[in-house]
């Protein structure tokens, strides 16, 4: 099992090249690191997003995951990451799901663009 840092750097390694390569870059993404939730919560990680703002906090369970593969941790990156692209959707509105398909198009065409 790895050390509570080896997971933070593991984690902040994956944070910056997925954040790179999914053209998010331009949000600011915070990030926290907790030893256990409070309430008894069962997740590696939550992304509470203020969409409207393009700001972000991702919250990762350092028990949680200190114990997983190198794989399974990026898997938990993206996952969250991809929770930035969404969480809007919880809206009623086309408005909400035409911003978030304008900005996945956007991230997704720089990707390519980025040979």
């Amino acid at each position: 099992m790895r050390s509570p840092e080896q997971t933070k750097k593991l984690i902040n390694k994956y944070l910056k090249w997925w954040i790179h390569w999914t053209g998010l870059g331009f949000h600011t993404i915070n990030t926290v690191f907790v030893d256990f939730w409070e309430g008894g919560l069962d997740a590696d990680a939550i992304c509470e997003s203020h969409w409207e703002y393009l700001e972000h906090t991702i919250t990762f369970n350092i028990t949680h995951l200190q114990s997983q593969s190198d794989e399974s941790i990026e898997a938990t990156v993206v996952h969250e990451l991809m929770h930035i692209f969404l969480n809007e959707m919880r809206e009623e509105g086309i408005e909400h799901e035409e911003r978030v398909a304008s900005t996945l198009q956007k991230a997704f065409v720089w990707v390519r663009g980025a040979k």
